[in-house]
C-alpha cells in the first residue's frame, strides 16, 4: 500500500495523544454543562438525505457538502451542520412531548472548504437547541449555557449581536423574494456591501434602498427613530421591527448585566439561511484566532420547511476545534488545561421580575453542580404543571415579592411543602 494512505485526506486530521485527551475534556465539560442547564442529549446520524440540508441551510453550505449516491441510488450527504437534523428529529420523535424541548448534541460535521487555521473539512460542534418557546428567555438560556461552558474551560469571550429580522422584514416589505433575500444576506455575510446595496437597488424603489442602507449601518439605539422616520412605507411592519428591536436590546442588556462584553453589529447575518431574528456570535479574546468560535440565533418556523406546523426555535453551535486552538495557544501546553479539570430544579421566573435576578440564582445552583434551568411565564400554575409533567422534584419560584425582598420560594413538588429563603 502506498505511503499516502498512512495520512488522512487533506483537511482531515487524526486526533491522538494529548490532543485527543483535550477533545475528550472539552466534550465532557460540554455535556456536563448542558445537563446542568436542563438540556437532554440527542445523537443525530452522520449521513442524511442531501435534500434535508439543501432545503434551507444556505448556498455556501450546499456548495461545500460531501454528496454521494448509495448502492440504492439515493442521494445522501455527510452532515455539514446539525440544526436541520435536529428539526427532523423533533418532527419525527419529539413533536408530542411537553414543550419547551431542550436538546444538546456533540457531532462531527463535514464541509469541503479550503483548510486554514481553525478550519477543517471534518470538524466538531457542540450544540444547544430549544424548540417550542417564543420568549426571549429561551435565547438567553442557550447563549448563557454556552457562556457558562466557555467560562468553565477558561475560554475568555465576548458577544457580537445582530438581528436578521431587520434585514428580512424590510426586504420583504420591498417585495424582494426570499431567494433574492438569501443572496443579499450572503453578500453582506461576505462583506461585499456595495454589491449587496446595488442588488437591492435593482429590485426595489429608492426609499427602500435608503432604509436598507441605514439599517445595516446604524447602532441599535438609533433604530427606533429610524423606523419611525420610515413608518409611512413600512406600514404594519413597524410593529414587527419594534418587537425585534426590543428583543435585541433586552438580550444585550441581560448579557451586560451579567458581566459579558457585548457589541451590536448591524451587518452580522451569519452564513445559514434559516435564521429569522436575533443572532449572535462568540468571539474569543485571543491573540491567535480572531474569528468566531461559535454562534446561533432564532430559526422560528424552520419546521414548516420540512412539512411540520409552525414552531418557535432557537439554538447555537460552538466550534470545539477552534476552542481547542484558542486554549492551547493561550495556555501554551495542553497539560495545563487538562489539570483544571443532582438533582434537577426548575426555576419559575415570573415575567414581572428582571431576568438577571433569576440568572444570578441559576448561576449559584449550577456552580454547585445542581442541574437547573429557567422557565419564564406570567402564570405560576403553568410553570408548576410543566415541572410536574417533566417529573422535576424541586421548583424555585421568583416573583415580584421574592425579587423585592432578595429571596426565593422553594417548592417540593412531591410533598407540596414550600418555604421562602434568602438568596
Amino acid at each position: 500500500m502506498s505511503k499516502e494512505f498512512l495520512n488522512p485526506p487533506r483537511g482531515i486530521r487524526d486526533i491522538v495523544g494529548l490532543d485527543a485527551e483535550l477533545y475528550e475534556y472539552l466534550m465532557n465539560e460540554f455535556r456536563k454543562t448542558a445537563r446542568f442547564h436542563g438540556f437532554k442529549p440527542v445523537i443525530p446520524p452522520t449521513i442524511e438525505y442531501s435534500r434535508l440540508f439543501e432545503a434551507k441551510s444556505g448556498e455556501e453550505i450546499k456548495k461545500s457538502m460531501y454528496v454521494f449516491k448509495d448502492k440504492a441510488g439515493r442521494t445522501l450527504a455527510l452532515r455539514p451542520e446539525v440544526t436541520a437534523s435536529i428539526i427532523r428529529i423533533y418532527l419525527s420523535k419529539y413533536k408530542g412531548e411537553v414543550k419547551p424541548i431542550r436538546l444538546y448534541y456533540i457531532a462531527q460535521c463535514f464541509r469541503y472548504e479550503e483548510p486554514q487555521l481553525g478550519r477543517y473539512r471534518e470538524f466538531w460542534q457542540g450544540g444547544l437547541e430549544i424548540i417550542g418557546d417564543r420568549d426571549i428567555n429561551s435565547d438567553i438560556s442557550v447563549s448563557l449555557t454556552a457562556s457558562d461552558y466557555l467560562d468553565r474551560i477558561n475560554c475568555k469571550h465576548y458577544y457580537v449581536v445582530g438581528n436578521v429580522a431587520f434585514h428580512r422584514t424590510i426586504l420583504s416589505r420591498a417585495n424582494i423574494s426570499i431567494d433574492k433575500q438569501d443572496y443579499i444576506l450572503h453578500l453582506i455575510d461576505k462583506n461585499i456591501i456595495d454589491k449587496a446595496i446595488e442588488f437591492v437597488k435593482e429590485n426595489t424603489s429608492e426609499e427602500y434602498v435608503d432604509l436598507f442602507r441605514e439599517v445595516i449601518s446604524k447602532p441599535i439605539d438609533k433604530l427606533r427613530d429610524l423606523i419611525n422616520d420610515y413608518k409611512k412605507i413600512l406600514g404594519d411592519s413597524v410593529e414587527i421591527l419594534s418587537s425585534e428591536i426590543e428583543r435585541t436590546v433586552t438580550f444585550i442588556d441581560v448579557l451586560k448585566q451579567l458581566g459579558y462584553n457585548t457589541v451590536y453589529e448591524p451587518k452580522l447575518v451569519r452564513g445559514l439561511a434559516y435564521y429569522t431574528g436575533l443572532i449572535y456570535e462568540y468571539r474569543a479574546e485571543s491573540r491567535v484566532l480572531k474569528t468566531s468560535i461559535g454562534g446561533g440565533g432564532r430559526y422560528d418556523n424552520l419546521t414548516t420547511v420540512y412539512g411540520g406546523s409552525s414552531e418557535y426555535s432557537t439554538g447555537l453551535a460552538l466550534g470545539l476545534d477552534r476552542i481547542a486552538l484558542v486554549l492551547t495557544s493561550e495556555s501554551n501546553t495542553i497539560e495545563k488545561i487538562l489539570t483544571k479539570q443532582n438533582r434537577e430544579i426548575l426555576i419559575i421566573s415570573l415575567e414581572n421580575t428582571p431576568l438577571d435576578y433569576s440568572y444570578r440564582v441559576l448561576k449559584t445552583l449550577v456552580k454547585n453542580n445542581i442541574e437547573s434551568w429557567i422557565y419564564r411565564t406570567n402564570n405560576i400554575s403553568k410553570g408548576l404543571s410543566i415541572a410536574n409533567r417533566k417529573k422535576i422534584g424541586l421548583v424555585i419560584i421568583i416573583g415580584e415579592r421574592e425579587f423585592r425582598e432578595n429571596k426565593v420560594t422553594i417548592k417540593n413538588m412531591e410533598s407540596g411543602e414550600q418555604s421562602t429563603i434568602d438568596t
